[in-house]
């Protein structure tokens, strides 16, 4: 038996299966990474998820279990003790860590290589060559990188609409959108409104975590006929064709695997010329969409234990894993 868990910041996903690719159980709870939730949380969570996952199980069928948890950065000693003994008491006794950037590629293609590109509150670009990261760009952030982000569309969204505010720049429709979003009720049509609005912004977002920003990128693609979120989502696409550019290969072709909200359900979705730095640049590629790394996960779990996992068994694990996720 195998347990696969992406565990990602805002949530984490397990699955069971055996060596055949069959799926006997799914699990899903709160976030599980640690940076974005502390040692304590990560390892909760992840519990939790494989404990629902692999309810069903038998004891005899736990006696050669391993555990495969893919998730963003390097993990510290002490994270992955405490995660392996949180296993171990849940009849998981091989625990095995990998980064989250091969599940989101194994989740897209059996292929053993091709790059990975992600953009949801984070960024991130790698290059996967005999099934192994290669080379990784990106990844920092929201204080040193995560170029493209939703983080980083998010600030520039922000910035944007206090400028607007404070007379900096011309008028946005996305002021009124960020206002609602953040529970601020102003009277636009006025200077004074318009200044109190910016003094309770500038309140609230400085209230909040940095990383909280993220929540405003949507709002630049609800309002993506205004000029100036046209122009950052323009900046993003730009900036996330920079992160891959500088892992693709000349030499190296195969798929590139593509996650996060920014690029699945954003520009990936938005008016060709809104992306077109970044199509142009994997034109000629085949582009894979993926919502998360759990099937990849599964994948690595399987190829550690021997298992081929060619086109055949990919299809298989892919449609169990969407069967017992539901």
């Amino acid at each position: 038996m195998f347990l696969a868990v992406d565990a990602g910041g805002t949530s984490t996903r397990a699955v069971v299966l055996d060596s055949s690719g069959r799926a006997f159980g799914y699990g899903r709870a709160a976030g599980g990474n640690p940076t974005a939730g502390g040692i304590a949380g990560a390892v909760a969570a992840i519990g939790e998820a494989a404990r629902r996952a692999g309810s069903g199980l038998t004891a005899a069928e736990h006696q050669f279990a391993t555990a495969t948890v893919a998730m963003a950065g390097e993990q510290s000693p002490v994270f992955a003790e405490r995660l392996t003994e949180r296993l171990e008491a849940l009849g998981w006794p091989r625990v095995h860590l990998q980064h989250d950037l091969l599940g989101i590629f194994g989740s897209g293609t059996h292929e053993a290589e091709g790059y990975a590109l992600v953009a949801g509150t984070g960024s991130v670009a790698a290059r996967i060559v005999g099934g192994r990261l290669d080379h990784v760009v990106g990844g920092r952030g929201w204080l040193l990188g995560d170029a493209g982000s939703g983080f980083w569309i998010g600030h520039r969204v922000a910035r944007a609409v206090m400028a607007a505010l404070d007379g900096q720049q011309p008028t946005t429709a996305l002021t009124p959108l960020v206002l609602h979003a953040v529970g601020i009720v102003a009277d636009l049509d006025s200077a004074a409104g318009r200044a109190a609005a910016a003094r309770q912004l500038m309140s609230v977002l400085y209230a909040r975590r940095p990383v909280r920003l993220a929540e405003l990128a949507p709002l630049a693609f609800s309002a993506q006929d205004d000029p100036t979120a046209r122009t950052i989502l323009r900046a993003a696409s730009e900036a996330l064709a920079g992160l891959f550019a500088a892992v693709r290969r000349p030499d190296l072709g195969g798929p590139v695997v593509v996650g996060g909200s920014v690029l699945v359900q954003g520009l990936l979705r938005a008016p060709p010329e809104l992306p077109s730095a970044l199509t142009s640049l994997t034109r000629g590629a085949a582009l894979i969409p993926v919502s998360d790394g759990l099937v990849g996960t599964a994948v690595l779990g399987l190829r550690d234990a021997g298992i081929i996992v060619g086109e055949g068994m990919f299809a298989r694990v892919r449609g169990e894993v969407a069967r017992v996720a539901g």
